[in-house]
């Protein structure tokens, strides 16, 4: 398994399969208030706690503003600053060009070692624009997998339809993808998180429930999945030893990948498996 980077929210990395992929460009969805720019701060502390470089761009608030955010969560960042391992820095989007030399310039002059870059949030650079750069939006992605692993946040319309080219081009040329979404149910569906896709990797299906608390930040409640995850059912736990011996050894194969990659309980995974036999056997009747 190739070594992956936490994101440091409690309760999200099992259900990324340990973490982002390394050198990738993860996107973060939400409207306002679901807690991106919380996310993309707990992200760039994680990596400043392990040692980790972090550039942080913001198109929102300025570094003064971001630092008061992460204190009021009680992180201390300030020294981090002061060491030069966190580097803050707002562009304005009136006053560049898309993609520009100058944000380009700003990543490649402080990128060193292992560094985390966010950029909170990547719609003002694309929000005027349609399909034309999706090309343009696409050399750039390549040119942050070059130099570090990016978390970018997009702003969701409130209209809840993000078929708009600055939501759907970043969301598509992204590795990973995170919906963040505030239903208003009460305490224990105020807050779900979905993992849409993720690139290259395993990912937990479903919706999680999470909360915000002052210190420990975003935490996500996936206890039961991650136990029923560890609890996971082997195929020889459901088919007897006759029925293994009468299939191909190229079907049980695929079919055990297929269980690697999901999650089921054992009434789950009977099923399934009688599925697939059928479908096959069915297959060499024809």
């Amino acid at each position: 398994m190739s070594m992956r980077v936490k994101t440091g929210i409690y309760g999200l990395d099992p259900l990324l399969g340990g973490g982002f992929l390394p050198n990738t460009v993860n996107v973060v969805l939400g409207t306002t208030g679901v807690g991106k720019t919380l996310f993309s701060l707990h992200y760039a502390f994680e990596g400043l706690k392990n040692g980790e470089n972090c550039l942080y761009i913001s198109f929102d608030m300025n570094e003064n503003e971001i630092l008061k955010t992460a204190r009021s969560m009680g992180w201390d960042v300030d020294k981090y600053v002061n060491e030069g391992s966190l580097k803050v820095r707002k562009f304005v989007v009136e006053d560049i060009t898309f993609l520009n030399n100058e944000l380009l310039s700003f990543i490649f002059n402080n990128v060193s070692g292992r560094t985390r870059i966010v950029i909170d949030s990547f719609t003002p650079l694309v929000s005027t624009h349609d399909y034309s750069v999706r090309k343009d939006v696409n050399w750039f992605f390549e040119r942050l997998r070059e130099v570090g692993t990016t978390v970018i946040t997009l702003e969701e319309p409130l209209s809840g339809n993000i078929d708009y080219p600055h939501i759907l081009m970043p969301v598509f040329l992204g590795d990973s993808l995170i919906h963040m979404k505030k239903l208003g149910y009460g305490d224990v569906l105020d807050r779900i998180i979905r993992i849409l896709k993720h690139r290259n990797s395993w990912h937990a299906e479903g919706v999680f429930p999470y909360k915000i608390l002052k210190g420990l930040g975003i935490v996500v409640d996936s206890k039961n999945y991650v136990e029923r995850l560890e609890r996971k059912v082997e195929l020889r736990e459901v088919l007897s030893d006759e029925e293994i011996e009468n299939l191909p050894e190229e079907l049980l194969e695929r079919i055990k990948l297929a269980l690697e990659d999901n999650v089921y309980n054992e009434r789950e995974v009977v099923s399934l498996v009688k599925w697939v036999i059928e479908c096959y056997l069915s297959s060499n009747r024809s």
